[in-house]
């Protein structure tokens, strides 16, 4: 009989699960206050950082929204898009090379210049003196009027040596016999030494820009020949698309073939991109980047290649961000190769940026406030997160996003405090426990049951 109860209370256990209790808000140790005017719409608002620092699960399944009744609300995560994001467009610009050794006057161009009915160039004639010499050009004549927005950048490819630097300026103009400045002086570069590359291509445009730009080279100590230009549209791989959190190492290992700075990440982030920022200008290494979730785990590399913070007449030039796949690794290894000593005597270790990208909570106002964003439990840490498909599909096909009503949370405060973030027992690891002691107990149970036989038997056949 205790036999049978004991393995009935096993199948109990094991085939009705434990319930957790619905959250609360002192199951958080922090909150945000919302601002709500009417607690039946649709609200929006970008997570803060101090979210991602404070939060324990880095994809934030603790984080939770309370009306003023204490009962959650429907809410989801997605990431914040911005204007003009995912929408680049690289569109090549005919360009034709004007003669003569000296620089142009920025107020004349005098040539007889072929357009079609739409205004786009045709032909560009100088005479055949400076015809002869337009091979060796160093100003060109750029014609936009076909593409199909204005650029926002030029990116330039051209032929020449490795070790390449031009100043240029640039001017515009709407009917070529007028021109004004674009802009100042800006460099270019297409460096090369031992391995290392160092390129400046691209020019940022000052807002919009009139259909005719002529580039003028200022200080070209060889010819510039333009291989190809090209118009950028939109938003590129830019800083502006990412927050940034910059790191110091904790470590620095020093060893005969390479230098190694070991970084820690602090917050539940979604890292995309990195950039190292050097203590000294002028500095250039070639670098991996690697990362990983655990000291367990073994390294992986998210970066590698040539990072650089050099002056070059005047203008700061610095290596291309490195875009990665999303990670949300807390460790993080820089290996620097080969400095060529780019960190100085010193090796000051330089600072390892992260970039992510803003996150949206989106949720739906449901009873009276006042409203809480709660974060940081580890009461939650063992539970599936949340699904936010429903919500935005709700959104979606009720056409409601944009009516989203965009607030701004108010300043920390503090809500279950330490004890929240202390570590606990969720209530699959009760059920664990529980189970194990009624299968332990019932062994005893059984041993004991067998050794009072065994006695038995033994006075009934001494």
């Amino acid at each position: 009989m205790k036999t049978m109860f004991v393995l009935l209370l096993a199948a109990v256990v094991c085939s009705s699960p434990l319930h957790a209790a619905a959250p609360r808000l002192d199951d958080f140790a922090y909150g945000l206050p919302l601002p709500l005017v009417d607690g039946n719409g649709a609200y929006s608002l970008n997570i803060p950082r101090v979210v991602y620092e404070k939060a324990t699960r880095d994809d934030l399944g603790d984080l939770r929204v309370f009306n003023g009744a204490g009962e959650t609300v429907p809410h989801a995560i997605r990431r914040a898009t911005r204007e003009g994001e995912n929408k680049q467009l690289r569109q090549t610009v005919p360009f034709f090379p004007l003669p003569g050794k000296q620089q142009p006057n920025a107020t004349d161009l005098s040539l007889r210049v072929s357009r079609n009915r739409d205004g786009a160039v045709v032909t560009v004639d100088a005479g055949s003196e400076a015809t002869a010499n337009s091979a060796q050009s160093s100003w060109y004549l750029l014609d936009t009027t076909r593409l199909e927005t204005k650029p926002t950048a030029l990116e330039l490819q051209w032929n020449g040596s490795n070790t390449a630097v031009f100043t240029v300026s640039l001017a515009q103009s709407s009917d070529l016999s007028h021109w004004a400045p674009l802009m100042g002086q800006t460099t270019l570069a297409d460096l090369n030494y031992n391995g290392s590359t160092i390129a400046a291509r691209r020019i940022d445009l000052p807002g919009k820009t009139l259909p005719y730009i002529r580039l003028d080279c200022i200080d070209c100590r060889e010819p510039l020949l333009l291989r190809e230009v090209t118009a950028i549209s939109g938003t590129s791989a830019t800083p502006e698309l990412w927050q940034w959190l910059r790191l110091n190492p904790e470590t620095t290992k020093e060893g005969k073939e390479e230098l190694v700075f070991e970084y820690r990440l602090e917050a539940s982030l979604t890292v995309s991109a990195l950039q190292l920022r050097f203590a000294k200008t002028n500095s250039l290494v070639r670098a991996v980047i690697e990362s990983r979730p655990t000291v367990e785990a073994a390294w992986y590399t998210r970066a590698q290649g040539n990072f650089y913070t050099l002056n070059l007449q005047g203008k700061a030039l610095v290596n291309e961000l490195a875009v990665c796949a999303p990670t949300s690794d807390r460790h993080w290894r820089l290996r620097i190769v080969s400095d060529g000593a780019g960190l100085g005597g010193s090796k000051q270790a330089p600072q390892l940026e992260l970039g992510w990208q803003e996150e949206q909570l989106v949720f739906v106002g449901r009873g009276s406030g006042p409203y809480t964003l709660a974060f940081g439990s580890t009461k939650l840490a063992e539970t599936a997160a949340l699904q936010d498909t429903p919500v935005l599909a709700a959104m979606q096909d009720t056409k409601s996003k944009a009516l989203l009503q965009r607030i701004e949370p108010g300043p920390l405060h503090t809500l279950g405090g330490e004890k929240a973030l202390q570590s606990q027992l969720s209530a699959a690891s009760w059920k664990k426990i529980l189970l194990w002691f009624v299968l332990i107990t019932g062994v005893a149970l059984l041993a004991l049951m067998a050794r009072t036989i065994y006695r038995e038997m033994q006075v009934k056949n001494p």
